[in-house]
């Protein structure tokens, strides 16, 4: 097999080198810091990178993929266990099972790309270049740079340059993004007060199809009584698509097209667990029906506003939407479409910059199998998975 070590002096050195010998698709395997010779005063560190042929390596890229999968897969399973032995379970599967993650390839083209895109190696890739990996998954992830700095400065300003190894650092770099992921269900409360939601964001992002998840998994799986309010008087056929779903589940679903119509549809649910409203898709940019929205909202201080927002939404986009629809005091994020992009991380950016803690996750069509309440470990296990 092709598989040749580089040292250098650098690590951009080590890349160059490979570059020239195998190429800009040549995958890198591993990198690591060589220590001075203690016995030389005047000697200096060294970085060895191994790198192979791509050719040769798809049996380990796959290998490697299904180990990061399977280790993913394990973050979420101790959500149903008691919180000691959660967090006993926690520690264990970060400190094991997810050195695959930091062993991840990548290739010379990727590496060049993601120098061009951050403007050179950060310098704690020069004290621990084992982590090189991590980070490029990361950002590869679509987390941005300026956001994996940070996670990755945080897991490592406490150690020391000697070798941490890249099974310790991923473990620090999970945990501070862990930390940093807030999440609530806002259905869990038991004090026997109705509940009504209403759920906002832009135009196509699966606030219907959400409703519809949400109304099956609530009165067919926790057995609560669920009513159903649609003011979304701009959509075509908007009303009739709930109509049809609620039909299905034996639910009511009203219509609303005024602050009055609001008011006595909620009332007339009030014996209702649960009330779901179903909100117009609004353009982030359209100021107007964003204000008049908020007026037909106004004066139901029982309504929680949660905000919807699509994980195929550019970073910018995103961020924008979050402000626009700030005028409406969304309580949480509800985040849709994770099957139909690679580049998840963006959540994680929009988690930070605009604090809301995340409730509902979706990943698919089926209704209702495709949702899920968020926890932090399943969300950053569809963050990271490829």
């Amino acid at each position: 097999m092709a598989i040749k070590r580089y040292k250098a002096k650098s690590i951009q050195e080590a890349i160059r080198r490979i570059k020239e010998d195998f190429g800009p698709d040549a995958m890198i395997l591993s990198t690591r810091r060589l220590p001075k010779d203690p016995r030389n005063p005047y000697g200096k560190d060294f970085f060895e990178v191994t790198a192979a042929l791509k050719n040769e390596t798809e049996y380990i890229a796959l290998k490697e993929t299904h180990c990061i999968d399977e280790s993913l897969d394990k973050l979420g399973h101790h959500v149903e266990m008691q919180k000691p032995a959660a967090e006993k379970a926690r520690r264990a599967l970060l400190g094991e099972g997810l050195q695959a993650l930091s062993a991840e390839l990548f290739s010379i083209r990727e590496m060049l790309f993601l120098i061009d895109q951050t403007g050179g190696l950060p310098e704690f890739l020069h004290r621990f270049p084992e982590s090189l990996n991590l980070y490029a998954r990361l950002v590869k992830s679509g987390i941005s740079s300026r956001l994996a700095q940070i996670f990755m400065k945080r897991a490592l300003d406490t150690l020391s340059d000697r070798p941490a190894g890249a099974e310790h650092i991923t473990k620090r770099v999970l945990n501070e993004i862990l930390s940093s992921i807030s999440v609530l269900d806002p259905f869990s409360s038991h004090n026997n007060k109705q509940q009504v939601a209403a759920f906002i964001g832009p135009t196509g992002v699966g606030k219907t199809t959400t409703i519809a998840k949400l109304a099956a998994i609530l009165s067919l799986q926790q057995k609560k009584t669920i009513g159903i309010i649609s003011v979304d008087s701009y959509r075509i056929g908007a009303v009739d698509q709930l109509r049809t779903y609620a039909g299905i589940m034996g639910l009511p679903c009203l219509s609303a097209f005024s602050r009055q119509d609001l008011q006595k549809a909620v009332k007339q649910l009030q014996h209702k667990e649960i009330v779901l409203i179903d909100t117009a898709g609004q353009s982030h940019l359209d100021k107007d029906r964003m204000k008049a929205l908020s007026r037909l909202m106004k004066g139901q201080p029982a309504i929680s506003n949660h905000l919807v927002l699509s994980a195929t939404t550019e970073r910018g986009d995103m961020k924008e939407a979050a402000e626009n629809f700030s005028i409406l005091n969304p309580r949480t994020y509800v985040f849709t479409k994770l099957d139909e992009t690679r580049r998840r991380g963006t959540i994680i950016d929009q988690v930070l910059e605009f604090k809301l803690p995340v409730s509902f996750i979706t990943d698919g069509q089926r209704v209702p199998e495709d949702i899920q309440a968020a926890n932090k470990e399943s969300l950053l296990r569809l963050i990271l998975r490829r």
